[in-house]
């Protein structure tokens, strides 16, 4: 049995920054951007590489919080990759893959 080849994207923000919850995230991968809400998001893609790249809206700043990775997908495997949102908007958020 085939195991499909995905990534996994995580996004997230703190707790106690629950105003984020009214601002939908922009998740892009390989410059393909789509709007998701905050949450785990599974794209199935063939391997190769990929630069992941997560902000979201404030104000006037479509890509506040912007940061991304760059990962390496074989045949057959999951990558996951975490974004979390800092309190202070202007700060790239913190990514993480596994």
């Amino acid at each position: 049995m085939k195991v499909a080849t995905s990534i996994e994207v995580t996004v997230t923000h703190p707790p106690l920054a629950f105003i984020y919850r009214f601002f939908t995230p922009t998740i892009e991968i390989n410059g393909k951007k789509e709007r998701r809400p905050w949450g785990v998001h599974l794209y199935t893609l063939p391997p190769g590489d990929y630069e992941i790249a997560v902000s979201y809206p404030w104000v006037a700043n479509v890509e506040s919080g912007k940061n991304s990775v760059r990962i390496r997908l074989e045949e057959g495997q999951l990558r996951k990759v975490k974004y979390t949102a800092r309190y202070l908007r202007y700060i790239p958020g913190k990514m993480t893959t596994s």
